[in-house]
């Protein structure tokens, strides 16, 4: 068994300067490959810089990619064993980037503190370590506790679809297999329900962002894109692309090579996928005619009803212990254009440093964010 096969193949320089090792001696590296009686096994981090008549010459060729997340959670159980709760090992598993390696290392240092610390201490200590290793290889961190929880006060039935979403449910836990688009103003609920229709499925959920997908460099862009499919692929996962407005825009329009090529590859991956995607979109104008094409179904989230906005106040109200609101703010709120779920949900944060006092506290908070939004569309000063 050879390992780190690349100070061999990639110990040069392609475009100027000295050739590789196995440059230097190629006809001597092919015979060798070529001949060779004894089972080998090479190994190497990357094989981007080996010459195709090397990679013609091995009788396989086998990627070894990061573990699917099923695979990563089995990983972590076995080598964190009691020392970390199954929430914990479930929410580190979600790292796409997490390497049995990291997991290994991590988990010996946990085990080395012995008894000394208690459950909850060895569970940050673990996610802090597995988020530096990833920070340090150029990842991104561990997602924080319950960053994307739905909240406790989620109820479908308080969204304003134009289609039947519990229809559409149904037939997706039949069929197990759609396209579907999501668009309308912001907060009216799309990626919270993309979240929730994972849940009624009972199968993962990857979530990507446009600006996730988008790469600087030539080709990149594609492999993200085609990346993310495989992964949800293997997973058998919900794959949600949320603010796609920013990437999948009309080509006829484009500007840039990438914003074609990319836009070429996610329609080419959409119709080979045959699991459940969900894009989520505030601007639906502008989108890929041929894109919009391929959605089985494109859903329209508006503004709550007066009677969705008054139930979701009052379920808000109790859930802040603030008591039963009285007819006269329920009237208030019932009057309230523009509310939105995302509404609630951001004085629902802002209570935990700003503490909401009463029922009328919130409807005047709820009024603000209203006012809000009827003077958004005022241009920026400083761009006009």
């Amino acid at each position: 068994m050879f390992n780190e096969v690349e100070d061999v193949f990639d110990d040069g320089n392609a475009f100027h300067g000295p050739r590789s090792t196995a440059q230097t001696r190629k006809a001597w590296m092919n015979r060798m490959l070529e001949e060779a009686t004894v089972p080998t096994f090479w190994l190497s981090n990357s094989i981007d810089s080996v010459d195709p008549a090397f990679l013609r010459r091995f009788d396989m060729v086998i990627k070894l990619p990061i573990p699917p997340r099923k695979q990563r959670q089995r990983i972590l159980e076995r080598e964190c064993q009691a020392k970390v709760g199954k929430e914990c090992i479930a929410r580190i598993a979600e790292s796409e980037n997490l390497s049995p390696a990291i997991i290994s290392r991590s988990a010996s240092v946990i085990h080395a503190l012995g008894n000394e610390v208690n459950q909850p201490s060895a569970e940050r200590a673990l996610e802090y370590l597995i988020s530096n290793a990833l920070e340090a290889q150029g990842h991104a961190r561990l997602i924080p506790q319950n960053s994307e929880l739905l909240p406790s006060t989620y109820d479908p039935r308080l969204l304003n679809p134009d289609s039947d979403i519990s229809a559409m449910t149904c037939g997706l836990k039949e069929t197990r297999s759609g396209r579907l688009c999501f668009y309308g103003p912001p907060g009216t609920g799309k990626t919270a329900f993309g979240r929730w229709l994972a849940l009624q499925l009972d199968i993962p959920l990857y979530v990507r962002r446009g600006s996730d997908l988008i790469s600087p460099y030539i080709g990149m862009t594609e492999r993200n894109i085609a990346s993310a499919f495989q992964e949800a692929s293997q997973e058998g996962a919900l794959l949600m692309i949320d603010e796609i407005d920013g990437f999948l825009r009309d080509r006829t329009g484009a500007q840039r090579p990438w914003e074609i090529t990319g836009v070429n590859e996610m329609l080419t991956q959409m119709e080979a996928f045959s699991g459940v995607f969900v894009t989520s979109t505030n601007l639906m104008d502008g989108l890929d005619p041929a894109a919009l094409r391929r959605f089985d179904a494109k859903v329209h989230f508006a503004y709550l009803k007066p009677q969705q906005s008054v139930a979701l106040f009052r379920a808000n109200c109790l859930e802040l212990e603030l008591g039963e609101p009285n007819e006269r703010d329920e009237a208030v709120v019932a009057r309230m254009g523009k509310l939105a779920p995302g509404d609630f949900a951001a004085l629902m944060r802002r209570h935990r440093f700003c503490p909401i006092r009463s029922p009328g506290h919130f409807v005047e908070l709820l009024s603000a964010e209203v006012l809000l939004k009827n003077g958004s569309s005022r241009p920026i000063g400083f761009v006009h």
